[in-house]
Protein backbone atom coordinates (compact mmCIF):
# COMPACT_ATOMS: atom_id res chain seq x y z
CA UNK A 1 0.00 0.00 0.00
CA UNK A 2 2.99 2.45 0.94
CA UNK A 3 4.80 1.87 -2.55
CA UNK A 4 1.00 2.42 -4.19
CA UNK A 5 0.87 6.17 -2.31
CA UNK A 6 4.65 6.37 -3.08
CA UNK A 7 4.06 6.09 -6.92
CA UNK A 8 0.98 8.27 -6.64
CA UNK A 9 2.84 11.04 -5.49
CA UNK A 10 5.90 10.70 -7.80
CA UNK A 11 3.20 11.01 -11.15
CA UNK A 12 1.24 13.47 -9.34
CA UNK A 13 3.47 16.88 -10.62
CA UNK A 14 3.47 15.36 -13.80
CA UNK A 15 -0.10 15.02 -13.98
CA UNK A 16 -0.73 19.12 -12.80
CA UNK A 17 1.62 19.98 -15.62
CA UNK A 18 -0.92 19.00 -17.86
CA UNK A 19 -2.29 21.71 -19.85
CA UNK A 20 -6.28 22.37 -20.39
CA UNK A 21 -6.73 24.85 -23.38
CA UNK A 22 -10.12 26.35 -24.15
CA UNK A 23 -10.75 28.65 -27.52
CA UNK A 24 -14.18 29.09 -28.47
CA UNK A 25 -14.58 28.23 -31.28
CA UNK A 26 -12.65 25.40 -31.67
CA UNK A 27 -9.79 25.40 -33.22
CA UNK A 28 -9.68 22.75 -36.17
CA UNK A 29 -6.33 21.49 -34.71
CA UNK A 30 -4.01 21.80 -31.24
CA UNK A 31 -1.44 20.52 -29.70
CA UNK A 32 -0.16 20.79 -26.20
CA UNK A 33 3.23 19.42 -24.92
CA UNK A 34 3.09 16.74 -22.64
CA UNK A 35 4.87 19.36 -19.72
CA UNK A 36 3.21 22.33 -19.22
CA UNK A 37 5.34 25.35 -20.16
CA UNK A 38 4.53 29.40 -21.00
CA UNK A 39 5.81 32.24 -23.06
CA UNK A 40 5.95 35.34 -20.51
CA UNK A 41 4.71 37.99 -22.11
CA UNK A 42 5.49 41.34 -20.86
CA UNK A 43 6.17 45.36 -21.72
CA UNK A 44 9.51 44.44 -22.62
CA UNK A 45 7.84 41.57 -25.71
CA UNK A 46 7.63 43.07 -29.19
CA UNK A 47 5.59 42.89 -32.21
CA UNK A 48 7.57 41.56 -35.00
CA UNK A 49 5.22 42.68 -38.42
CA UNK A 50 6.68 40.45 -41.26
CA UNK A 51 4.18 42.75 -43.54
CA UNK A 52 3.11 46.05 -42.71
CA UNK A 53 -0.42 45.03 -43.99
CA UNK A 54 -0.76 43.32 -40.88
CA UNK A 55 -0.11 46.81 -38.51
CA UNK A 56 -4.17 46.90 -38.07
CA UNK A 57 -4.00 43.43 -36.00
CA UNK A 58 -0.84 44.73 -34.21
CA UNK A 59 -2.71 47.66 -33.27
CA UNK A 60 -5.93 45.74 -32.38
CA UNK A 61 -3.72 43.62 -29.96
CA UNK A 62 -1.95 47.08 -28.67
CA UNK A 63 -5.39 48.24 -27.92
CA UNK A 64 -6.53 45.46 -26.17
CA UNK A 65 -3.51 45.14 -24.10
CA UNK A 66 -3.42 48.67 -23.04
CA UNK A 67 -7.64 48.40 -22.04
CA UNK A 68 -7.30 45.33 -20.01
CA UNK A 69 -3.63 44.98 -18.30
CA UNK A 70 -2.60 48.95 -18.91
CA UNK A 71 0.55 48.13 -21.12
CA UNK A 72 1.84 47.81 -24.77
CA UNK A 73 4.15 46.59 -26.68
CA UNK A 74 6.84 48.15 -28.90
CA UNK A 75 6.26 47.51 -33.26
CA UNK A 76 9.51 46.18 -35.20
CA UNK A 77 10.12 45.19 -38.41
CA UNK A 78 11.89 42.25 -39.36
CA UNK A 79 13.11 41.38 -36.11
CA UNK A 80 14.69 38.09 -34.77
CA UNK A 81 14.45 38.48 -30.93
CA UNK A 82 12.67 35.60 -29.18
CA UNK A 83 10.66 37.89 -26.99
CA UNK A 84 8.83 38.76 -29.56
CA UNK A 85 5.19 37.90 -31.17
CA UNK A 86 6.07 37.39 -34.88
CA UNK A 87 3.03 38.78 -37.24
CA UNK A 88 3.13 37.26 -41.03
CA UNK A 89 1.31 36.46 -43.88
CA UNK A 90 1.82 33.74 -46.47
CA UNK A 91 -1.27 34.42 -49.20
CA UNK A 92 -2.65 31.31 -50.56
CA UNK A 93 -5.57 30.97 -52.59
CA UNK A 94 -5.84 27.23 -52.28
CA UNK A 95 -6.69 27.79 -48.14
CA UNK A 96 -10.12 28.69 -46.77
CA UNK A 97 -9.95 32.58 -46.07
CA UNK A 98 -8.88 33.03 -42.63
CA UNK A 99 -6.75 30.21 -42.15
CA UNK A 100 -4.16 30.79 -39.55
CA UNK A 101 -1.38 28.61 -38.08
CA UNK A 102 0.19 29.72 -34.35
CA UNK A 103 2.98 28.69 -32.13
CA UNK A 104 4.21 29.42 -28.66
CA UNK A 105 7.42 27.89 -27.67
CA UNK A 106 10.56 28.86 -26.84
CA UNK A 107 11.13 31.01 -29.97
CA UNK A 108 8.24 33.39 -28.99
CA UNK A 109 4.80 33.63 -29.95
CA UNK A 110 4.20 33.07 -34.13
CA UNK A 111 1.01 33.75 -35.63
CA UNK A 112 0.92 33.61 -39.76
CA UNK A 113 -2.35 34.03 -41.54
CA UNK A 114 -3.21 32.59 -45.26
CA UNK A 115 -4.97 36.58 -45.65
CA UNK A 116 -4.85 39.68 -43.24
CA UNK A 117 -7.94 38.12 -42.28
CA UNK A 118 -6.09 34.76 -41.09
CA UNK A 119 -3.73 36.83 -38.65
CA UNK A 120 -5.91 38.79 -36.97
CA UNK A 121 -8.02 35.69 -36.15
CA UNK A 122 -4.98 34.33 -34.64
CA UNK A 123 -4.29 37.69 -32.57
CA UNK A 124 -7.92 36.54 -31.21
CA UNK A 125 -7.15 33.29 -30.69
CA UNK A 126 -3.72 34.57 -28.19
CA UNK A 127 -5.97 36.93 -26.59
CA UNK A 128 -8.43 33.75 -25.24
CA UNK A 129 -4.76 32.47 -24.23
CA UNK A 130 -4.22 35.35 -21.94
CA UNK A 131 -5.21 35.77 -17.83
CA UNK A 132 -7.76 37.42 -17.55
CA UNK A 133 -6.34 38.76 -14.30
CA UNK A 134 -4.50 42.17 -14.71
CA UNK A 135 -1.27 41.65 -14.58
CA UNK A 136 2.17 42.80 -15.54
CA UNK A 137 3.40 40.02 -16.81
CA UNK A 138 0.98 37.19 -18.89
CA UNK A 139 2.07 33.15 -19.62
CA UNK A 140 1.29 32.03 -22.47
CA UNK A 141 0.85 28.33 -23.11
CA UNK A 142 3.23 26.82 -25.52
CA UNK A 143 0.90 25.43 -27.97
CA UNK A 144 0.82 24.60 -31.34
CA UNK A 145 -2.64 25.50 -33.23
CA UNK A 146 -3.78 25.00 -37.62
CA UNK A 147 -7.12 26.43 -37.79
CA UNK A 148 -9.73 28.03 -40.13
CA UNK A 149 -13.32 28.79 -40.29
CA UNK A 150 -15.90 25.51 -41.05
CA UNK A 151 -18.30 28.15 -42.77
CA UNK A 152 -17.36 31.07 -45.06
CA UNK A 153 -20.60 33.15 -43.18
CA UNK A 154 -20.48 33.36 -39.56
CA UNK A 155 -22.71 36.16 -38.49
CA UNK A 156 -24.79 37.69 -35.29
CA UNK A 157 -28.15 39.48 -35.85
CA UNK A 158 -28.92 42.92 -33.18
CA UNK A 159 -32.55 44.19 -33.14
CA UNK A 160 -31.95 47.81 -32.33
CA UNK A 161 -35.73 48.12 -33.96
CA UNK A 162 -37.58 47.03 -30.98
CA UNK A 163 -34.86 47.80 -28.59
CA UNK A 164 -32.10 50.60 -28.87
CA UNK A 165 -28.74 50.45 -27.70
CA UNK A 166 -25.99 52.82 -28.21
CA UNK A 167 -23.45 53.55 -30.51
CA UNK A 168 -20.77 52.56 -27.67
CA UNK A 169 -22.45 49.35 -27.05
CA UNK A 170 -22.50 48.58 -30.33
CA UNK A 171 -18.88 48.78 -30.80
CA UNK A 172 -18.81 46.11 -28.00
CA UNK A 173 -20.56 44.21 -29.45
CA UNK A 174 -18.83 44.18 -32.49
CA UNK A 175 -15.83 43.19 -30.34
CA UNK A 176 -17.19 40.17 -28.43
CA UNK A 177 -17.95 38.89 -32.35
CA UNK A 178 -14.43 39.60 -33.53
CA UNK A 179 -13.21 37.83 -30.71
CA UNK A 180 -15.27 34.52 -31.71
CA UNK A 181 -14.45 35.05 -35.10
CA UNK A 182 -17.19 36.30 -36.78
CA UNK A 183 -17.20 38.12 -40.12
CA UNK A 184 -20.61 39.27 -40.30
CA UNK A 185 -22.74 41.66 -38.38
CA UNK A 186 -26.40 41.43 -39.42
CA UNK A 187 -27.96 45.08 -37.70
CA UNK A 188 -31.45 45.23 -38.00
CA UNK A 189 -32.56 49.04 -37.93
CA UNK A 190 -35.45 49.58 -38.86
CA UNK A 191 -38.82 48.58 -37.38
CA UNK A 192 -42.21 49.31 -36.64
CA UNK A 193 -41.48 50.01 -32.92
CA UNK A 194 -38.11 52.40 -34.26
CA UNK A 195 -36.19 54.03 -36.92
CA UNK A 196 -32.74 54.22 -36.20
CA UNK A 197 -31.28 55.98 -39.54
CA UNK A 198 -30.45 59.36 -39.56
CA UNK A 199 -31.41 60.75 -43.29
CA UNK A 200 -31.25 64.70 -43.31
CA UNK A 201 -33.65 64.59 -46.26
CA UNK A 202 -36.56 63.08 -44.15
CA UNK A 203 -36.24 63.76 -40.75
CA UNK A 204 -39.31 63.03 -38.98
CA UNK A 205 -38.12 59.19 -40.00
CA UNK A 206 -35.88 59.70 -36.55
CA UNK A 207 -37.54 62.50 -34.86
CA UNK A 208 -40.86 60.80 -35.11
CA UNK A 209 -40.37 57.27 -36.25
CA UNK A 210 -36.96 57.01 -33.86
CA UNK A 211 -39.87 56.77 -30.96
CA UNK A 212 -42.45 55.70 -29.26
CA UNK A 213 -44.70 56.91 -26.31
CA UNK A 214 -44.27 54.50 -24.11
CA UNK A 215 -43.54 50.54 -23.74
CA UNK A 216 -45.85 47.89 -22.87
CA UNK A 217 -45.50 46.28 -19.42
CA UNK A 218 -45.09 42.34 -19.54
CA UNK A 219 -45.73 40.50 -22.54
CA UNK A 220 -48.10 40.85 -25.37
CA UNK A 221 -51.00 41.97 -24.87
CA UNK A 222 -49.43 43.27 -21.51
CA UNK A 223 -50.71 44.85 -18.57
CA UNK A 224 -50.39 48.39 -19.21
CA UNK A 225 -48.19 50.61 -20.85
CA UNK A 226 -44.70 52.57 -18.88
CA UNK A 227 -46.23 56.32 -20.37
CA UNK A 228 -42.77 56.82 -21.05
CA UNK A 229 -40.93 58.04 -24.51
CA UNK A 230 -38.47 55.84 -25.19
CA UNK A 231 -36.08 55.58 -28.48
CA UNK A 232 -33.38 56.65 -30.22
CA UNK A 233 -30.98 56.77 -33.52
CA UNK A 234 -27.80 56.53 -34.69
CA UNK A 235 -26.53 59.80 -36.99
CA UNK A 236 -25.06 59.23 -40.38
CA UNK A 237 -21.06 60.15 -38.46
CA UNK A 238 -22.26 57.37 -36.03
CA UNK A 239 -23.10 54.97 -38.66
CA UNK A 240 -20.25 55.69 -40.84
CA UNK A 241 -17.91 55.31 -37.76
CA UNK A 242 -19.45 51.82 -36.46
CA UNK A 243 -19.36 50.47 -40.20
CA UNK A 244 -15.46 51.41 -40.04
CA UNK A 245 -15.18 50.42 -36.85
CA UNK A 246 -16.00 46.68 -38.07
CA UNK A 247 -14.44 46.58 -41.17
CA UNK A 248 -11.06 46.97 -39.27
CA UNK A 249 -12.01 43.87 -37.05
CA UNK A 250 -12.99 42.51 -40.47
CA UNK A 251 -16.49 41.95 -40.04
Amino acid sequence: MKKYLINILMIAPVISMAQTINIIPQPAEIRTPEIAAAFVLTKATTINLEDSSLKNSADFFNDYLKKYYGFTLHIVSQNSNKNSISLGVKHSDSAVQGTYSMTVNDNGISITGNDEAGTFYGIQTLIQLLSVQKATSLNVPYVSINDYPRFQYRGIHLDVGRHFFDADYIKKYIDYLALHKFNTFHWHLTEDQGWRIEIKKYPLLTSVGGFRNGTIVDRFPGKGNTGKRYGGFYTQDEIKDIVKYAQDRYI
